[in-house]
Parts: C-alpha cells; structure tokens; sequence
C-alpha cells in the first residue's frame, strides 16, 4: 500500500466515467504544469496534487466536459512543524 497523503494535500477522484470523459480529462492533465500522480483504481482515478489550488483548478476544466456531482471531504494527515495538516478529498462523479 502506497501512502500519497502526506506528500500531496489533494487528491481528486473521478468515479463512473467511460472512455471519452477519460481522454478528455487525460488532456487536461497534460496541461497542468505541477507535479501530478495519477493512479488507476478499479473505480475509476485517484489524482494526487501537490497543491489544492491546481486541484480546484482541474475540477473547474474538467466541469466543462461534462457534469458530474461532487463531493468534498477532509482527512487529518498528521503534524508539520506542530501545524495541523490536512488531505483535501474530491469526488467527481459523473453523470450517464
């Protein structure tokens, strides 16, 4: 089991898509010019970004595809420094 969550603030995970929304949003993550990690799940995608920023800023493009609904969560990830830090986690969910 891999650990991403100390590593990356957040994650984006994209549920109940098919092939074309994937190559759409394949694109768009060409584009992003951070480090990004990108895993397969059965269920679908798991993207981990290093900044939440770049993370809302890819749920915004990949909006314009096609709709889906979206869920937000947090997660404790642990201490820094003696500041709390937190896991950012968006689910995207697509519509048939």
């Amino acid at each position: 089991i891999v650990r991403h969550h100390l590593k990356h603030p957040a994650i984006v995970q994209i549920r109940d898509t098919d092939e074309k929304i994937l190559n759409g949003i394949e694109k768009c993550l060409e584009k992003i010019d951070e480090e990004i990690d990108v895993e397969k799940t059965k269920n679908g995608l798991d993207v981990y970004f290093s900044d939440v920023k770049t993370a809302r800023f890819f749920i915004s493009k990949v909006k314009r595809l096609q709709k889906f609904d979206l869920k937000f969560s947090t997660k404790y990830a642990g201490l820094r420094r003696g500041r709390v830090r937190v896991l950012f986690v968006y689910c995207l969910r697509f519509k048939g």
